[in-house]
């Protein structure tokens, strides 16, 4: 690259400089600083147009900010949109695109010196066919963003600064810690914002993965796929078999997640309230020698 385009960020800019139309930012993760890298160079008569997702323990972790929504909104011309699943990273001036794997942050702009990361754009036009489809994806189930859904990710952010140890906000494997899943609707979309008593707290801590603003049947929806997603879960929810499932099927998965032996049993009593919970027509509760879940007859 030419010393104009040595990193990605001024690749972008060079992109959004004087362009004549519109503008798009998708990204997972943007940060404020690096935005506003941008926003130095897009013409305030362009309509930016941001999509990006708001996971409250993402942003917990400081790879997203949610300033960035009262920065477009006084900007103006700007809409701002969630995607739960969001992983791809475009920046669209007009009919062209630079695609790859750099989110808006520094280091993904190459922009942070020696913590820089390497990265990836290519240039393409917004009329190829794989850009067309990923596009048209993104806008079935892109959702608006408000200034409640960022207050709320807010809220489940320093919640999950404050009481979640950094290795458990790190955890790729999600599993369930707490006892109450019949009121994780109720605090999803209304967080607390004075005291937390300790069984709150827990499930303020699970829910800290979901994005915020769901409706509740999309919320219902995203806890079943988040529980299906655990290993061995997805194919003991699918199998035409009536199967059994027990603490020592899925002990290397709690303990790899919680590590203290102590706890697993606690864990797996969460879990089995969770199942039972969000898959009444597919599991039930059994206690015989030990607590199990045992696969039920769908119901239609």
């Amino acid at each position: 690259m030419s010393d104009k385009t040595s990193t990605q960020g001024e690749r972008i800019r060079l992109l959004f400089d004087d362009v004549d139309g519109d503008v798009a930012i998708i990204a997972p993760f943007i940060k404020l600083d690096a935005l506003n890298s941008l926003l130095s160079v897009i013409p305030s008569r362009s309509h930016l147009r941001c999509i990006t997702r708001w996971i409250p323990r993402e942003v917990a972790a400081g790879v997203s900010d949610l300033q960035i929504f009262e920065v477009l909104l006084e900007r103006g011309n700007a809409s701002v949109f969630l995607v739960d699943n969001l992983h791809a990273k475009m920046y669209i001036a007009g009919s062209r695109c630079l695609v790859g794997s750099a989110n808006l942050t520094l280091a993904g702009l190459g922009e942070r010196g020696q913590h820089s990361n390497i990265e990836v754009l290519v240039e393409t036009d917004i009329r190829d066919p794989g850009i067309v489809s990923t596009l048209n994806e993104i806008a079935s189930v892109q959702r608006v963003a408000t200034k409640e859904i960022a207050e709320s990710a807010r809220l489940l952010a320093e919640i999950i600064t404050e009481h979640c140890d950094s290795d458990r906000q790190a955890s790729l494997v999600w599993m369930p810690g707490s006892r109450i899943p019949q009121h994780a609707f109720r605090l999803y979309s209304v967080p607390p914002t004075g005291f937390i008593g300790k069984a709150e707290r827990a499930l303020l801590i699970d829910l800290a993965g979901f994005q915020p603003g769901l409706e509740e049947s999309e919320f219902r929806q995203a806890v079943r796929s988040a529980l299906h997603s655990i290993p061995m879960i997805g194919e003991f929810l699918e199998s035409p078999r009536d199967l059994s499932l027990c603490l020592s099927d899925v002990y290397p998965v709690l303990q790899k997640d919680i590590g203290e032996q102590f706890l697993v049993e606690d864990r797996w009593h969460s879990f089995v309230q969770w199942m039972a919970y969000f898959f009444p027509d597919r599991v039930v509760i059994q206690e015989r020698i030990e607590l199990t879940l045992r696969r039920a007859q769908r119901v239609s």
